[in-house]
């Protein structure tokens, strides 16, 4: 952990150095993991107290939607060794969880080959911790509300938060989180108001109240879906639990030991989606013959999996999207091996069934909602008759701009635009926002996953951190030489 006092002793910091109440240099909108890490490493490059406003409603920084939870069902699917969440210091999180005792204490996080899977609700712990010293010193001022409105203030930006504060700012960067799923019309019309239907946004605690036995319909049949799963069982529920998506396909289990990263892939780029799709295979083959699993591959591939998105035209960017994002996104976000063995016994005595197909019809009776399927491959109508529908689909970038009043004003200005992918807001490669024009918005930046129609792989921590990385030490720079500007 670092000293802080030793931080504010290095850079000088005195209780005048701070700005005015209404007023930052760098404003961040968002305190999940991207917005946290940037804020962090901005206020340790600047030493000027208060430069760094941060609006995040939650009480503390660093958790976010991702890792604020205290269900200790759910876990990271990255072993706690290879969280790189900290620039310059790979192992922080791993010490963390040792220092504290919480890997001593959570013999369920060990895999057979060793490797410790936390709970996730820890990861957020560690990250407001490394938050929270920054706030008491005043190197980060956070201000525990939602952006409202954004708005151009002359070379600068007026930002209002829903409970009354006016903020200033030089630079502005938006690191909100993923928008929520959409409800499918169908369940919408039909089950709009039923106290049993979670649509998106709501807290899975409803379920505490849910008989043991209760049928479960889960909409979705990704790592969202698996920690329903997860969840519910953890709390003592014994009925089946029927997973519903479009393709039918659930994540892949990480390979059990320490492996190497296996393939080349950007020397030369493929430019097409069918040449990288043929070049994945033969390296899977290839690196069978070597006796390694066919995720060596997809671990080299997450490493260069920016080079490789950027490679693409845009036109094999979408057949990319159309044709392979569903088939990679399974073995790309693997389920830890807690997960994995859980499923494996659920469906194997049949507590959980997997279903693909799409939702045709659906009624509300008094004790039950009957859900009509049509099945794929077959293309028969199936009906499934439960006590309770979720849903724990992928995010609903395409509502995105909508979700969030701030982000709708700043698109009614003609100031940003969503990207041609529909996965978050476009930018430029220095993440600089882009106008409904094209051209950049100077002083509005967009950090993390919103940005990954233009950056490709950017989900995970160790991608967003370099990412954050590099943003900072261009902000530090402007904010430096707006500083010398204004002496």
């Amino acid at each position: 952990m670092l000293d802080y006092d030793a931080v504010r002793t290095r850079f000088g910091i005195r209780e005048g150095m701070m700005t005015a109440p209404g007023r930052c240099q760098l404003a961040v909108i968002g305190g999940g993991f991207t917005g946290a890490s940037l804020a962090r490493l901005l206020a340790l490059k600047s030493g000027m107290t208060g430069c760094v406003a941060v609006f995040e409603p939650r009480p503390e920084l660093g958790r976010g939607l991702a890792y604020d939870c205290a269900d200790d069902a759910l876990r990271l699917n990255v072993a706690s060794h290879r969280m790189r969440a900290l620039p310059g210091a790979p192992d922080a999180f791993h010490n963390w969880l040792i220092r504290t005792g919480r890997l001593e204490s959570d013999p369920a996080g060990r895999a057979a080959d060793g490797a410790f899977y936390a709970r996730r609700g820890d990861f957020g712990r560690f990250m407001s911790e490394e938050m929270q010293s920054l706030v008491q010193t005043g190197l980060v001022r956070h201000v525990r509300e939602r952006v409202q409105n954004l708005a151009r203030d002359g070379r600068g930006w007026l930002l209002h938060g829903d409970q009354g504060s006016v903020i200033h700012a030089d630079e502005v960067v938006i690191a909100t989180t993923h928008p929520d799923p959409r409800t499918p019309q169908a369940l919408a019309g039909a089950l709009e108001g039923h106290p049993r239907f979670l649509g998106a946004g709501d807290s899975w605690h409803r379920l505490d109240t849910a008989s043991p036995q209760d049928r479960i319909l889960v909409l979705g049949a990704g790592l969202t879906a698996l920690d329903a799963i997860a969840s519910l069982r953890s709390r003592g529920h014994k009925g089946e639990i029927v997973l519903l998506s479009r393709s039918g396909r659930l994540p892949q289990t990480q390979a059990l030991g320490t492996l190497p990263a296996y393939g080349t892939f950007t020397d030369p780029r493929p430019a097409t989606a069918l040449a990288l799709l043929r070049e994945v295979r033969e390296a899977i083959a290839d690196a069978t013959g070597e006796g390694l699993p066919w995720q060596s591959v997809f671990d080299s591939l997450r490493q260069q999996g920016q080079a490789l998105w950027q490679a693409l035209s845009e036109p094999e960017q979408q057949r990319f999207m159309r044709h392979l994002k569903r088939r990679f996104e399974t073995h790309r976000y693997r389920m830890p091996p807690q997960i994995s063995a859980l499923l494996s016994h659920e469906m194997r005595h049949g507590g959980v069934r997997n279903l693909a197909g799409q939702i045709c019809r659906v009624e509300r009776s008094t004790n039950a909602i009957h859900v009509d399927i049509i099945t794929r491959p077959q293309g028969m109508v199936e009906r499934q008759s439960v006590q309770w529908v979720m849903i724990a689909t992928g995010p609903d970038y395409g509502g995105l701009i909508g979700s969030q009043p701030y982000l709708q004003s700043l698109a009614d200005a003609r100031l940003i635009r969503p990207d041609i992918h529909g996965m978050g807001l476009d930018v430029d490669q220095h993440c600089r926002a882009l106008r409904r024009n094209g051209l950049p918005v100077d002083n509005l930046f967009v950090a993390g996953p919103l940005t990954r129609g233009r950056f490709g792989e950017l989900t995970g921590a160790p991608e967003i951190a370099a990412q954050v990385e590099t943003l900072a030490g261009h902000l530090a720079a402007r904010l430096a030489t707006a500083a010398r500007i204004d002496v």
